[in-house]
């Protein structure tokens, strides 16, 4: 049965709609867990480990490969198997022998990989989409096995899990669904529908590893998309289609604020039947989620505007993709010291959310705001991610490092006025290309990549690095690497011309700042600093406000 719902815009018509974006890819690889974890199923099949998970937040986890024998070790913490099974597959590929998961410890899972060399570990694509955790031993894509239309839906059936991405656009109103990882069963699946009621639908192999499908129309935008539980089959919902799923879930009704002073707010959910619900607390920043399981709003819930307390600074929701219908509720806190309390009513249809003490938090960050007539939106994409750890130089991975800088800037762009997108905001695989798209689809006013340098060859090579491929790049470039030349006193590794990918073919003004080298040991130890992150983060954020006061 078709169960998850995905449907997402980088548009803000909902405050800060990136939570949705999250929606589908939610279930990250990163390093918060709130409580212990449930492993529900461990399935094998077609060279892919499927293990399911009941968690709606991050994963905290540790992957380390050896050699003599190779294997690779990867430890879930804080999770815990349904049963004391343990789970082993063998003759995985031809260099990959064996494949098996346990309960190592009391709260940690364990997946153990056996092979004839760690080259073919390195390959092991190991992602987590919805909720499940992929371990992936043969490189190749998912393919299309029917791509059929009736009754004004679409439905994709494949040989294994699909990631769908969905784009709406204006100018014409259009949505892109991207399957990615997939590829086309024939040529003769690429093709172009004429649903007769003023929209058409394209179906193509966008590039190697990305099938594209475009509903071009005026109803696109009304059309729904779900994936089945299995993930193998995606279904395109029909703009007419809504009555049908009148009843699909309850609704909640009423968003309300309760009492709120100094020291305390008190929040009301109401819904139409007994609430069911879960929460997660995350940190940078500070944030409540809470997820009302089959649950979705009605027209009037959330309209009325509610102010900001001395605990809340911002309210945002949404639909998630969590394997069923699920509303999820964000609040944003102000300072780690916010205490959340949870009562129901006698009858379970209102939720009462009470967040106790005073908001720490303060945009006195040594940066400032940006001039009201200078708010732009920012792109920042933080290299490497998921399988593609980038460089490992004493136990540390450059993905790491980059997105623990990239949050920091955003956060910092968000307090300085600026409204800031990241191209990952966790630890999974972004092709290169995505990369450009997901820029070049919200038109930012610059684009900013972050990484870390290595020269295995010459450990002694120190320094910061700025790249740059355009005119309005080489502008770019040098405003950046100026302040943070001044800022954190690197080395100057000058600003250079070069074409990569990203600065090659993004169309805003683009640069690549190389942070420093891993491979030198004293570099290695400041650009693991928490502090120092900080440091180049802040002056990143100083360096986009120049540029953009000055253009």
């Amino acid at each position: 049965m078709l169960t998850k719902s995905i449907h997402y815009t980088f548009k803000k018509n909902i405050k800060q709609l990136s939570l949705v974006l999250i929606l589908f890819i939610s279930s990250i690889l990163s390093s918060v867990s709130a409580r212990d974890m449930g492993i529900e199923a461990v399935t094998y099949s077609n060279h892919v480990l499927s293990i399911k998970h009941n968690s709606f937040g991050d994963i905290k986890f540790k992957k380390r490969i050896y050699a003599d024998p190779a294997r690779l070790v990867f430890d879930i913490y804080d999770a815990k198997l349904a049963s004391n099974q343990t789970f082993r597959y063998d003759n995985i590929t031809g260099d990959i022998a064996s494949v098996r998961v346990a309960q190592f410890e009391a709260n940690t899972v364990r997946v153990v990989c056996e092979a004839k060399n760690t080259t073919a570990l390195e390959k092991v694509k190991i992602e987590n989409l919805g909720q499940s955790l992929y371990f992936k031993f043969q490189e190749r894509n998912v393919v299309l096995q029917d791509v059929s239309f009736l009754e004004g839906d679409l439905r994709i059936v494949a040989d294994g899990p699909l990631v769908p991405r969905t784009i709406l656009l204006e100018n014409p109103k259009r949505m892109v669904l991207d399957l990615i990882g997939a590829e086309l069963k024939s040529t003769s699946q690429a093709t172009k529908i004429d649903n007769g009621a003023n929209e058409s639908i394209k179906v193509s192999q966008f590039d190697g590893a990305i099938v594209r499908i475009v509903f071009t129309g005026e109803q696109t935008h009304k059309r729904e998309v779900r994936i089945s539980d299995n993930e193998r089959q995606v279904i395109v919902m029909g703009a007419d289609a809504k009555s049908a799923r009148e009843g699909f879930a309850d609704k909640l009704t009423k968003l309300a604020i309760n009492f709120s002073d100094t020291n305390s707010t008190t929040y009301s959910v109401t819904g139409e039947k007994k609430l069911t619900y879960k929460f997660l607390k995350l940190s940078d920043p500070e944030r409540l989620v809470v997820d009302f399981i089959d649950h979705e709003t009605a027209p009037a819930f959330g309209l009325d505007p509610l102010p900001e307390t001395s605990q809340i600074s911002d309210i945002r929701f949404g639909k998630a993709t969590l394997g069923r219908p699920v509303t999820r509720l964000v609040f944003d806190l102000k300072g780690p010291t916010i205490k959340e309390e949870f009562k129901e009513s006698p009858d379970g249809k209102i939720l009462y959310i009470k967040f106790n003490g005073i908001g720490t938090e303060t945009i006195e960050n040594g940066i400032g705001q940006i001039s009201p007539n200078k708010k732009a939106t920012v792109v920042i994409d933080a290299g490497h991610g998921g399988y593609d750890h980038g460089a490992i130089y004493g136990g540390i991975n450059e993905k790491e490092i980059n997105i623990n800088v990239a949050k920091k800037v955003n956060r910092y762009l968000t307090q300085a006025g600026l409204e800031s997108f990241m191209t990952r905001s966790e630890d999974r695989f972004v092709s290169l290309a995505e990369r450009v798209e997901i820029s070049n689809t919200i038109k930012p006013k610059l684009f900013v990549s972050l990484h870390s340098n290595a020269v295995i060859s010459n450990p002694k090579m120190a320094g910061l690095q700025t790249y740059y491929h355009s005119t309005g790049g080489y502008k770019l470039a040098n405003v950046m690497h100026h302040q943070l030349i001044n800022d954190v006193k690197m080395p100057d590794g000058k600003v250079r011309k070069a074409n990569f990918y990203v600065c090659k073919n993004t169309k805003a003004p683009s640069i690549l700042v190389e942070m420093g080298f891993m491979t030198n040991k004293d570099e290695l130890k400041k650009l693991a600093s928490d502090n120092y992150q900080d440091e180049l983060a802040k002056s990143i954020t100083k360096g986009i406000i120049e540029y953009l006061e000055k253009n």
